[in-house]
């Protein structure tokens, strides 16, 4: 009776070890391989404009000053006195006659100034570029530019695509800080018009508008 017992707890302790060994997870061990990329955002040219400044006469005899050269505008025809009327010109934009126009050889691509044809011969207008690293480098230029003058007015799809910002700032001494001037971005490309129009921001306007294809 004795080892019939024993003989069936043995049994029973065969076959719980067995079922035990049966159900135990196999020993396996994973590797897992994670890939992160990392995106470094580009840094950001920090500009600071220059200050207001107005824009000397250049008479009649006078030698261009450092920075300028006698040349014609690559951008717009200067229209009377120095050219034939008719057609998108400067001086007909602006509202004044040109006697004179100088190249503004620091900027890169150059710039422009166009000179009053009657005493004091003061400078109209002028078109000054300046090329950034990149698209959004200009255009945080073009924004601090216009927060540095006076009552901006932000011009969106002035021509198909770009905005612009018309701004008063200093270009005639007499004016003050209120002549007009005109700032847009295309690329990464900035470029300010000033004029000595005091009364309207549409002259400076135009003329951004009519140079915009050039760049």
């Amino acid at each position: 009776m004795i080892r019939a017992v024993l003989a069936t707890a043995v049994a029973a302790l065969a076959l719980a070890g067995c079922t035990s060994k049966s159900a135990a997870p196999p020993d396996t061990t994973r590797t897992n391989t994670q890939t992160v990329t990392s995106t470094r955002t580009p840094s950001v040219v920090a500009y600071t404009p220059s200050p207001a400044r107005t824009v000397p006469p250049l008479p009649y005899g006078a030698k261009a000053r450092q920075g300028e050269k006698d040349g014609s505008c690559p951008y717009i025809r200067t229209g009377l006195n120095e050219g034939a009327g008719g057609g998108v010109n400067l001086a007909d934009l602006e509202g004044d006659r040109v006697y004179r126009t100088t190249l503004l050889t620091r900027y890169h691509p150059v710039g422009c100034r166009f000179y009053f044809y009657a005493p004091p011969y003061e400078a109209i207008a002028d078109i000054e570029p300046r090329r950034f690293p990149t698209a959004t480098d200009a255009f945080n230029a073009m924004v601090r530019t216009a927060e540095a003058g006076r009552h901006p007015i932000t011009e969106r799809n002035f021509v198909r695509g770009l905005t612009g910002i018309c701004y008063q700032t200093k270009f005639f001494g007499p004016d003050g800080m209120r002549d007009w001037a005109f700032v847009f971005t295309k690329g990464n490309l900035m470029v300010v018009v000033h004029t000595q129009r005091s009364d309207t921001s549409r002259n400076a306007l135009y003329i951004g508008r009519a140079i915009a294809a050039k760049f």
